[in-house]
């Protein structure tokens, strides 16, 4: 894994929580890990809101369909 050196600034609360919790050698992985699991559920919300957007849309459009298909069918 190439991993890329950052600074990050945490209130107290979150370092402490951290602290407690976390042994010193595996802080970076687990922010690391927190951080991508975070990254999944951002991800996962904005693909739902897509697909949820389309198919809303889908709708639409059969419903604009409807009244043209049913046109001339006497």
């Amino acid at each position: 894994m190439n991993a890329i050196r950052i600074n990050v600034s945490l209130s107290r609360e979150t370092y402490e929580g951290l602290t407690e919790e976390v042994e010193p050698r595996g802080r970076s992985r687990f922010i690391s890990e927190a951080i991508n699991n975070a990254l999944t559920e951002r991800r996962n919300r904005r693909i739902a809101l897509e697909y949820q957007e389309a198919g809303q849309e889908i709708k639409r459009i059969n419903a604009d369909l409807e009244g043209t298909v049913a046109d001339g069918i006497d």
